[in-house]
């Protein structure tokens, strides 16, 4: 039992490993490209804010409604636009570049406080197109995801056979033993019935 354990949770590492390495990032963009996120609305708000964090937070912009008034961030000045329908907040955020990779989320800004939110936000990686695949190159991406797969998926069947292995040996040993305690009590039972009968006295006939 003590090995199939250790063998379940070794396995469950594993998969929790593969898991953050395949989705370390919830949207994946390249330098220059444009990226929209949207926020559910709230009914008591006067405003929302975007904040963004990846070394240290920072308040991307404010939105007040009523007003209809954007304050953005001083790096952000240009680069961002606000849309409100009264059913999504939809944020779009131009020519990224490589410093605004980080956590991304709303907060309201409610009469009395702010406001809480279901929504913990996503996380957005900027990479650099010259360091990485060109994001024109769909195909390329594709063939990339695929060379990940494969090894991933490799190292999850290679996982799940030493599981499958090591589960039926867990089982098989004891009943091997068993089997061969059982056959050698059978042996020793012969061997006791065969020393009895040799060692019952015979009576002996006097004529």
């Amino acid at each position: 039992m003590a090995i199939t354990m250790l063998s379940l949770q070794i396995t469950f590492l594993l998969v929790v490993v593969l898991c953050l390495l395949v989705a370390s990032a919830d949207v994946s963009k390249y330098k220059g490209d444009n990226y929209t996120m949207k926020c559910p609305p709230h009914a008591d708000a006067l405003g929302v804010s975007l904040f963004t964090r990846r070394s240290i937070m920072r308040k991307v912009f404010y939105y007040n409604f009523s007003e209809d008034l954007l304050t953005p961030h001083k790096d952000y000045e240009g680069r961002v636009k606000v849309k409100n329908d009264k059913k999504t907040i939809t944020i779009d955020i131009f020519n990224l570049e490589l410093e605004d990779t980080g956590s991304y989320w709303c907060t309201y800004t409610c009469p009395f406080d702010d406001c809480e939110m279901d929504d913990s936000g996503v996380f957005l990686l900027v990479q650099d197109p010259q360091e990485t695949i060109p994001s024109s190159s769909k195909s390329a991406k594709s063939n990339g995801m695929n060379d990940l797969l494969i090894p991933v998926a490799a190292l999850t069947a290679g996982s799940v056979l030493l599981l499958l292995f090591l589960v039926l040996g867990v089982w098989m040993v004891p009943k091997i033993k068993k089997l061969m305690r059982d056959q050698r009590g059978e042996e020793k039972r012969s061997g006791n019935e065969v020393y009895e009968v040799m060692t019952i006295p015979r009576r002996r006939d006097f004529t």
